[in-house]
């Protein structure tokens, strides 16, 4: 009894972690992206010109929240507009494909659930999750010159 009352002490720790809530949101996000990605590769021909501005708009809040996340007098301008601006472009492409993803899954939600892609969506947006972690933990060693 004791072994499982330390393992879900351990658990609820964990699972309660901010970390733990962003490996979720990002793993939600990449799925919904994976199946907008099918939407356009289907041919399913999706409206993206009537939701555009939207993801314009969520482009420009990542890109101010990562101006005030990315900057301080201690950083050139330059790396910080460049690094900035390729994490917009990322956000963009992201929040343009899983916002089609969740109208394409309202629309045709038996396609996906009838061929369990959503399943295999999932794992793979686990598993980009977690490669995505580690490489922002280790993003200096390929940084570096040596």
């Amino acid at each position: 009894m004791a072994l499982s009352d330390r393992f879900g002490e351990r658990l609820r720790r964990v699972v309660g972690t901010r970390a733990a809530l962003g490996v979720a949101g990002l793993t939600v996000l990449l799925t919904c992206a994976f199946v907008g990605l099918l939407a356009f590769v289907s041919g399913a021909r999706p409206d993206v010109g009537s939701r555009l501005p939207y993801y314009v708009l969520a482009m420009a809040v990542v890109f101010v929240a990562a101006v005030f996340r990315l900057d301080d007098r201690e950083r050139e301008g330059t790396p910080v507009l460049t690094s900035v601006t390729a994490v917009s472009v990322v956000a963009f492409v992201l929040v343009g494909l899983a916002g089609e993803g969740v109208v394409y899954a309202v629309q045709n939600p038996g396609e996906l659930v009838a061929s369990q892609l959503i399943v295999y969506f999932a794992a793979a947006a686990l598993i980009c999750t977690g490669v995505t972690v580690w490489g922002l933990h280790h993003w200096r060693e390929f940084a570096s010159s040596e």
